[in-house]
């Protein structure tokens, strides 16, 4: 244990004196604790990986195939859509922010409906609060993807920043009446890419399922995910062959009660865009109607890619949609000032300790 000792003092450099602009620093030794326990942990976790890694990685070559992707793109009007969300931490309630955008190629379009808020009591738990604002911004996304298709349309393929293959962690998260929201939406896009003949996938930029390794018969034998493991196991420009989350799934659990909600069918495949060797695969979900054309898909995406091997369009939708803190704080700033002046009472809008600088 790291001990240390402060003298009680009232000076330049008390928490009493302290200025709500002045910035905070961390300790340095507590710093130097930190860096110790990460390269310490990991070094030894990574260590602990290798030791059944490359048998695991035997078997998913062994089993599965792989298919080089012809880069090129073959797509003319491209739209990304991507959603984002911030808490607003007021002491009064639990309160987020919600929106999402369109960005399309290569004219460079934007679209976007109202942003939505998501205000809940305290006497819900932490946990439960994320789950809903986690359920209402997917929902967002695929309700703004639908309403550009409906309103601008126009383009050959759309591309949405997220699944299309959710696991059954969704079916008991949130409340109902969030979790038929985004079941409903997914429904609605996919509906009408099938009837306009518009191309869809989600794109997952930072895989943490297990659908592949579950798929191959291989849960038991390693805890990894599936994108850790393709990363030893693909070159740059290779793709998988494509497979089936809701088998997947039912396969290891009996039932994908989440998936069996959506109105086709979802199959997936990863794909290795980048030659960073820290950047795993993109896993890219489909549903069955676009089994057709995955080489296109696969080769446009492929050409496209950029930042660790994400498509462009998906790229430019989560700069323009990303809600970040610190905008949140700069809006929180703004607000004390309109309700001392509206209310005299600025004190309505306080904020959880700590949560704004």
């Amino acid at each position: 244990m790291v001990s240390h000792h402060t003298r009680g003092e009232v000076g330049r450099d008390s928490l009493i004196s302290r200025l709500p602009g002045e910035r905070v620093t961390t300790y340095p030794r507590l710093c130097l604790a930190l860096r110790s326990l990460i390269l310490d942990e990991v070094s030894e976790d990574v260590c602990e990986d290798l030791l059944g890694l490359s048998q695991v990685v035997s078997e998913v070559r062994r089993r599965l195939s792989f298919h080089p992707v012809d880069r090129k793109a073959v797509f003319e009007r491209v739209a990304g859509v991507d959603a984002g969300s911030q808490r607003v931490p007021l002491a009064s309630r639990w309160f987020a922010v919600v929106t999402a955008l369109v960005y399309q190629l290569p004219e460079a379009r934007r679209y976007f409906p109202g942003p939505e808020s998501v205000k809940l009591p305290y006497s819900l738990s932490g946990e439960r609060f994320q789950e809903v604002v986690g359920l209402r911004r997917e929902a967002k996304l695929f309700e703004t993807a639908a309403g550009f298709l409906a309103n601008r349309g126009g383009v050959d393929l759309l591309l949405v920043d997220g699944p299309l293959a959710f696991g059954n962690w969704w079916a008991n998260k949130g409340e109902d009446r969030d979790r038929a929201a985004l079941v409903s939406s997914i429904n609605l896009l996919l509906d009408l890419c099938a009837e306009e003949g518009v191309a869809v996938a989600g794109v997952v930029k930072r895989a943490t399922a297990r659908y592949l390794i579950d798929y191959l018969g291989l849960r038991e034998a390693t805890q990894l995910p599936d994108a850790f493991i393709l990363l030893q196991t693909m070159r740059p420009g290779e793709r998988t062959g494509v497979f089936s989350p809701g088998e997947a799934l039912r396969r290891t659990v009996r039932a994908a009660p989440f998936m069996d909600r959506i109105s086709h069918p979802i199959h997936s495949f990863y794909m290795r865009s980048s030659p960073n060797g820290l950047a795993p695969p993109i896993r890219v979900d489909v549903p069955e109607y676009m089994l057709g054309r995955v080489d296109e898909l696969a080769g446009h995406c492929y050409a496209t890619a950029v930042r660790d091997g994400v498509p462009l369009a998906l790229v430019r939708a989560d700069e323009e949609a990303r809600v970040t803190k610190r905008f949140v704080e700069g809006v929180y700033s703004e607000l004390i000032p309109r309700l001392e002046s509206r209310l005299g009472a600025p004190s309505l809008a306080a904020a959880v300790w700590g949560e704004l600088s």
